[in-house]
């Protein structure tokens, strides 16, 4: 009975009596107030009566309803045993012939030629006491005699060795078993007509074709390896027996040798009987057997009409197949219970209607009623005691019942696994399950007690809440085991005192996979690091002679060549130039894919740049006889904020691809406002083309690295496959999208958006002597001389070939120490130099001749510059660095610029430069740190809240390599320290060092600032 229920009859016994208030002239005064008393009393007696009636009335009812519930789980388990029985008797009959089919002797020689004479077909029955088996097999096919001899054999002595056990279990068993490729079965008992005749087939292998349960193909070795590992018996619904024309439940399960099925046992069980035994036949019931998906297996009937209501209340209203125990509803006037029957996921269905319980109810109801009215007048006395006897202890006890059962469920909602019941002051133990006695028996000895360490994890705090759940423990066992527990703890009540509800499951295994993730992730980032490495290294070493081959051919082109040779040269050059390019994409999409890629925020011309796109490829769309059309929106701002370079290559890629792919038609650029009402509207670059197109299958996998829409495309248009990955990359680094549209054979439109600002600064002007003006216009580069440093004579001679072509006079020096030398001997208006040099490197000659207030322009060539290399340089006072291959083109204007700004360059510092691992940083490396810290610092925020350890270990690692380029070695160190619990993903310890970091960091910096830079 639920507490509403009997707190709504309490009420009704405290309401005040009702009638009319009597007259004072009926009668005089004293017997006014008796009958007041009397009919007053009578009338409280009577609601009390037929409140009692009510409720009697009521609990016959409940109870006939929970006999009714009581009788569907009898039934229910019942079925179960049936099943697990007849389940048992089965593994008991494999079990015995998986342990004697290596020893068992063959069956007689005569029984053999009996068989094979009979065409396969022989009658096995060695001991009267039990049923004949009815052997039959396909003789034709490739078996040996012995192979039939070991199946005789089998079955000869499986009649009497298993037929005992399972007559005595079971009584007569009925079914049948067979070899995996279903060329021998053993039927038992004898069926009455020939088998084969009986199903129309010619063979046995024809027969199990057709009566065989599906469970796959057991000479596959797939099908029989998983059925060895799950040793499940396979329940299938009732069907007609094939032999005897019987309905029947069959049970199948294969039998095993050295891992190899040799058998497939199958046993019936015969439905009618089951039904007979199991099932009442009540008025007005429904019992139905269903499977997982709602079909009916076994339909159990009192009237078609009740059935069909069933089933149209399930339909509405579905239950839930994997409920564990009994689920009770009330539907469209039924009573429906279902509880699933462990065995092959079936569940049992009973219903009933008020008509069935009026049926039986009847005569006690009216019975009932009928003495409540007739002792209404004079048994007021022995209902009130009644009341006080009966209906208030009885409230009391179903009181304590509905506590006691929701605490079962919370008991069982929160524990699923280990389940104790803690005193909450004490923590003594008040319940405790099996799982929960095992592991405390199982803790080490000088470890608290289990309750004691559940006890203590439970939060007291007041603004803790009641359910604490997904508490982690580690739990010490006997033998230096470790256990992690997962732990739910919830405060409530039990028998009217305050206890703990603890649960817990053993989440070792869980733990352990996300250690060797965390190992797993580590292992990845060092790899990746060495991958940057390598690709470092093979930078410098590709471009290096990349770097000779180019500049070579560039001079060799300002030459006197005849025609021929000046095609083949032309021939070579661009294939240098392809190379260099493939090379140049493979090195930045290995910078995005690392991490080490970053995107400049810059005032620049968006038109200008998609512009300069247009002019470069217009004129090869016409020499390949396509119509080329860059369109740019009139309502750009002037001027916009982002990085120029990498907007520049993504469209260079797209009209690049949308030509190679392009035979006829048209390939159009155009860069517009996404949205003309929006101010800050995004920006979006298109390119159109009329080419070959792609298929939906195509397009996703455009974008994947190393990857073509077709494996022909590479052998028709070449191409690394990695030019639409980068853009991808680039485009995302930028915070934009980057969308395809397509239709093979009809062309293709690939849109970028990209969330640029516009810019509407005011630009500074610049003056003639800026790189570009006109005074590096009219520069006469024979009165500058170059010093050229680099340890390869290749290199040197190369690049003072291409400064003699320019027209500067070139000096040339192997190493740093030679170089200085040099300066000594005479004056130099630009250095050029190598950074990787044995001995002294480009580094040191930097910092030494700023050391010596040389104001000397110096230039950098190298072959791969990182981040940190370019920080490095600045801080050396190294002014510009080119990556090889340098071209005449872009030497010349980089020397040109420098020379032109010469004449305003400031006298260096020598404390400055001095060494700049000690003392205050020059006022640009310190300007650079503090702008980098700030920028990392905001980075790792942001990372840290959306738990990105690879971006922390990123910005911490850069992070890193400034503070130790400075000589702050416990900054360094404390970075290094940072790394590593994120490496462990450590949130919490990461954001106490970073809240200890970020201060320390910015007094470091505060102590390396010039006196200018702090305001003395």
């Amino acid at each position: 009975m639920s507490s509403e229920k009997v707190g709504s009859h309490e009420q009704e016994h405290a309401l005040p009596p009702s009638g009319r208030e009597p007259d004072a002239s009926d009668t005089p005064a004293p017997n006014r107030h008796q009958r007041m008393l009397l009919f007053g009393a009578g009338i409280a007696i009577t609601i009390v009566l037929l409140l009692l009636a009510g409720v009697l009335q009521y609990m016959m009812v409940n109870d006939y309803i929970a006999s009714r519930y009581s009788d569907f789980i009898y039934q229910k388990t019942r079925l179960q045993l049936i099943f697990a029985e007849r389940e048992s008797g089965l593994r008991a009959a494999v079990l015995h012939e998986e342990s004697v089919w290596g020893g068992r002797p063959s069956a007689p020689e005569d029984l053999v030629d009996l068989f094979v004479r009979q065409h396969g077909h022989v009658v096995v029955h060695p001991n009267r006491q039990f049923d004949p088996v009815l052997v039959m097999g396909d003789v034709a096919g490739p078996w040996q005699t012995t192979e039939w001899a070991r199946y005789l054999a089998l079955a000869k002595e499986f009649n009497y060795r298993t037929g005992g056990y399972t007559r005595v279990q079971f009584g007569r068993v009925f079914g049948y078993m067979y070899s995996p490729d279903r060329r021998f079965i053993a039927i038992g008992p004898v069926p009455a007509d020939d088998p084969l005749k009986r199903n129309g087939v010619e063979n046995v292998k024809e027969l199990l074709g057709r009566i065989a349960p599906d469970i796959g193909d057991l000479t596959n070795p797939a099908v029989a390896d998983k059925l060895l590992e799950s040793r499940n018996a396979l329940w299938f619904p009732p069907v007609v027996d094939p032999f005897s024309g019987q309905s029947v439940f069959r049970v199948l399960l294969p039998v095993f040798s050295d891992g190899k099925p040799i058998l497939v046992m199958v046993r019936y069980l015969l439905v009618q009987p089951l039904i007979e035994d199991l099932f009442s036949h009540r008025y007005d019931e429904v019992t139905l057997l269903v499977d997982s998906r709602g079909k009916v297996i076994l339909d159990i009937a009192q009237g078609t009409g009740l059935r069909e209501t069933v089933r149209q209340a399930l339909a509405a209203q579905p239950w839930n197949p994997h409920t564990v125990g009994m689920d009770r509803r009330y539907l469209q006037g039924l009573f429906i219970a279902s509880a699933p029957v462990q065995t092959g996921e079936w569940t049992l269905i009973y219903a009933f209607s008020w008509r069935a319980i009026l049926g039986e109810l009847w005569p006690r109801l009216v019975g009932y009623t009928v003495l409540m009215l007739a002792v209404t007048g004079f048994m007021w006395t022995l209902l009130l005691l009644l009341d006080r006897a009966v209906f208030r202890p009885d409230y009391e006890r179903s009181k304590r019942i509905f506590e006691s059962e929701n605490l079962n469920r919370t008991m069982v909602a929160a524990a699923p696994s280990g389940f104790a019941l803690l005193s909450f002051e004490r923590g003594d133990i008040m319940l405790q399950n099996d799982v929960m006695c095992r592991y405390a028996a199982n803790v080490r000895e000088d470890e608290p007690p289990l309750h004691a360490q559940l006890h203590s994890l439970y939060d007291r705090s007041p603004d803790a809440p009641a359910w604490q759940s997904d508490l982690v423990m580690s739990l010490k066992l006997k033998g230096g085991q470790i256990d992690d527990l997962q732990v739910s703890l919830v405060r409530t009540k039990y028998q009217g005192s305050e206890v703990l509800l603890c649960s817990f499951s053993d989440v070792t295994n869980l733990k352990n996979t996300e250690r060797k993730l965390n190992e797993a992730r580590a292992a990845a980032d060092a790899a990746n690091q060495a991958k940057s490495a390598f690709l470092a290294v093979m930078s410098h070493e590709i471009r290096t002679p990349l770097n000779a081959i180019l500049g070579n051919l560039e001079l060799l082109g300002r030459s006197q060549l005849s025609s021929s040779q000046s095609e083949r040269l032309r021939v070579v050059s661009s294939a240098a130039v392809s190379l260099l390019t493939i090379i140049n994409d493979i090195l930045d999409f290995s910078k995005v894919e690392s991490g080490q890629m970053t995107v400049e925020t810059v005032r620049f011309d968006l038109a200008d740049t998609i512009r300069e796109v247009g002019e470069i490829f217009a004129p090869i769309a016409r020499e390949k006889g396509l119509e080329f059309n860059c369109v740019i929106d009139d309502t750009l701002a002037s001027h916009y904020l982002g990085d120029p370079t990498k907007i520049r290559q993504i469209a260079v890629n797209l009209v690049s691809n949308a030509i190679k792919f392009t035979s006829s038609g048209e390939v159009i650029l155009e860069v517009y406002r996404k949205d003309d009402t929006v101010d800050d509207s995004p920006i979006t670059i298109g390119v159109i083309d009329t080419g070959i197109g792609m298929s939906a299958a195509q397009q996703e996998t455009v974008f994947h690295a190393f990857e073509q829409a077709d494996s022909s495309i590479t052998r028709r248009y070449g191409g690394t496959g990695l030019g639409l990955a980068l853009c991808r990359r680039l485009t995302d680094l930028m915070g934009g999208t980057l969308l395809v549209r397509s239709e093979l054979n009809a062309g293709s439109t690939f849109v970028v958006t990209l969330p640029l600002r516009a810019d509407t600064s005011v630009p500074v002007e610049h003056t003639e002597h800026d790189a570009g003006g006109p005074s590096a216009g009219l520069l006469n580069t024979h009165a500058f001389r170059v010093l050229v440093v680099d340890d390869q004579l290749s290199n040197r001679e190369l690049i003072a070939a291409q400064l003699a072509t320019l027209g500067y006079e070139a000096d040339m020096a192997d190493n740093g120490g030679e170089a200085l030398r040099r300066f000594k001997e005479r004056d130099y208006d630009v250095v050029m130099t190598d950074l990787s040099m044995p001995g002294m490197d480009g580094y040191a000659l930097a910092r030494c001749l700023r050391a010596q207030k040389e104001t000397v322009p110096i230039i950098a060539i190298t072959a791969h510059a990182t981040g940190e290399e370019r920080l490095r340089c600045e801080s050396m006072g190294i002014d510009m660095i080119l990556l090889k291959p340098v071209l005449l083109g872009t030497m010349d204007q980089a020397l040109r610029r420098l020379i032109s700004e010469a004449d305003e360059r400031p006298a260096v510092s020598v404390a400055a430069m001095q060494d700049v691992t000690r003392g205050p940083l020059p006022e640009r490396v310190h300007a650079a740190m503090n702008r980098s810290l700030d920028e990392s610092l905001v980075t790792l925020h942001k990372a840290l809240e959306a738990d990105d350890m690879k971006t922390v270990r990123e910005q911490l690692h850069a992070t890193r390599g400034s503070f130790a380029m400075i000589h702050e070695e416990d900054i360094a160190n404390d970075c290094r320290q940072m790394e590593q619990y994120a490496k462990d993903h450590d949130t919490a310890g990461l954001r106490d060092a970073l809240a200890r970091f970020e201060p320390l960091a910015r007094a470091a910096l505060a102590r390396r600032a010039t006196d200018a830079q702090i305001g003395i």
